[in-house]
């Protein structure tokens, strides 16, 4: 998506919107869009920490491999010669956090969602709770809201839909509006109608 291009009124401020356009350029691995993303990014204020940030979001979406290329990018664009104290969540209180936030998140359905990941395996359910949200989606460095819609973007770009009905909503439950939702699906998509279908269900739950 054209940097330039965003809606009016946007409804995603315009650190947000980069945020979700950072988190959306790493999957199809589009390094000059995702350099532009960085240096616009810079000009914004906002903070090589919180960059930091969406690129651990990134790991939980993305995988591995196209962090590395992510990081790798990162640091050439916009180096850093120390790594900032981190937010992250004690140890001991990440299984906690991890629970506490995946029920916000998932409501009624927690207990269903959870039910299916250790039918899947008691280890996936483990690292999802413990490691993805306890470690990564609890941090401090990024408040709920904003790391919900980053993961819509995420999610859209991927077509993850049961997922991204449930982040969608995750989004709406820590203060997003349903237009901010939106926005953040169209920095993925492009298509008016795509993101209506989307957001018909995510506004139905399923």
């Amino acid at each position: 998506m054209d940097l330039d291009s965003q809606p009016h009124p946007s409804h995603l401020d315009r650190s947000t919107r980069l945020l979700v356009l950072t988190q959306v350029a790493i999957w199809p691995a589009d390094w000059p869009q995702f350099d532009a993303i960085l240096r616009r990014a810079q000009i914004e204020g906002v903070t090589r920490a919180t960059i930091d940030e969406v690129l651990l979001q990134a790991v939980l979406f993305f995988g591995f491999p196209r962090l590395v290329s992510a990081f790798e990018r990162l640091q050439a664009v916009w180096p850093q010669q120390h790594n900032s104290t981190s937010p992250a969540v004690p140890k001991e209180q990440r299984s906690e956090a991890g629970r506490s936030l995946f029920a916000a998140i998932y409501g009624k359905n927690d207990v269903t969602v959870r039910s299916l990941l250790a039918s899947f395996h008691q280890e996936f359910h483990d690292f999802v709770l413990e490691a993805a949200y306890g470690r990564i989606l609890a941090r401090k460095g990024l408040d709920a809201r904003t790391r919900e819609l980053i993961a819509v973007g995420a999610l859209a770009i991927l077509r993850q839909l049961p997922q991204l009905v449930a982040h969608g909503r995750g989004a709406i439950t820590f203060g997003a509006s349903s237009d901010a939702v939106r926005e953040a699906i169209h920095c993925a998509i492009d298509d008016k109608a795509t993101v209506d279908e989307l957001m018909q269900r995510i506004q139905r739950g399923s």
